[in-house]
């Protein structure tokens, strides 16, 4: 078919969007992040019930990590991290820390950006509902260098204890690797 068809059959609109679709875009960017060792070895927590403080064990995450950032489905976004992460909010996995954790996220075309996981459990008399969200504070995710955190939601009731929402946090920053 002919340009002067497609005009014909799509309009001059369907046109540009086709040409615009099919140049550039986002489609992959990695990234060294290095998350705050402080917050890492103690991390800072609050609570609804007022609690506020650090956890003395902190969290057995690596300092530096690669990330990966691709295009996902419908425009959204996929995030790539270690293993670890699975693990840290799934607890009981069967798939190896070798393997990275995919998470999906929100639009590729303007930030900031959110990948979450969910996961809950309940044990005895105790049950939690579990959120790890990646936050990236960034206008793109093809900057040269990002930031954010990395935050843990814990919804946990316990028959004794009563219930309690609590939020934990690790900041990072990235530089995009070239090339």
């Amino acid at each position: 078919m002919s340009l002067r068809g497609i005009v014909g059959t799509w309009g001059m609109g369907g046109v540009l969007v086709g040409l615009l679709v099919g140049c550039g875009g986002f489609e992959k960017s990695t990234y060294d992040i290095e998350l705050n060792e402080d917050e890492l070895s103690s991390v800072p927590y609050s609570c609804e019930s007022g609690k506020t403080g650090r956890s003395p064990s902190g969290w057995s995450f690596d300092v530096r990590q690669r990330w990966t950032f691709s295009d996902g489905m419908h425009g959204g976004t996929w995030l790539e991290v270690p293993g670890s992460y699975r693990e840290f909010i799934h607890r009981d996995t069967t798939e190896s820390a070798d393997v990275p954790y995919v998470l999906e996220g929100t639009t590729s075309s303007e930030g900031p950006f959110q990948f979450v996981a969910l996961d809950s459990w309940a044990e005895f008399e105790t049950a939690a509902q579990l959120v790890l969200r990646f936050y990236v504070d960034s206008d793109s995710l093809e900057d040269d260098r990002i930031q954010g955190f990395v935050e843990l939601r814990e919804d946990v009731t316990d028959r004794l204890m009563g219930n309690d929402v609590c939020r934990s946090w690790v900041s990072f920053t990235g530089r995009k690797v070239k090339g």
